[in-house]
């Protein structure tokens, strides 16, 4: 689900491992940044990764 946020921005909602939330939340903590910042990284990670090449993506793998 997707939802402007505002103009330009797009809030986007996904659902995660107690795992995935905890690793976050300690690597936001040790990098002083927020959890949100993480996710927009690794979003622009991902997407510049996949611009050149197939993704390695594992779509067997339900965490």
């Amino acid at each position: 689900m997707a939802v402007i946020a505002e103009e330009g921005v797009v809030r986007v909602t996904a659902s995660l491992s107690r795992g995935q939330e905890a690793a976050l939340k300690e690597l936001a903590s040790r990098h002083k940044v927020s959890v949100a910042w993480l996710v927009r990284y690794a979003v622009d990670q991902l997407v510049e990764q996949g611009r050149g090449t197939q993704l390695p993506l594992d779509f067997g793998r339900r965490n």
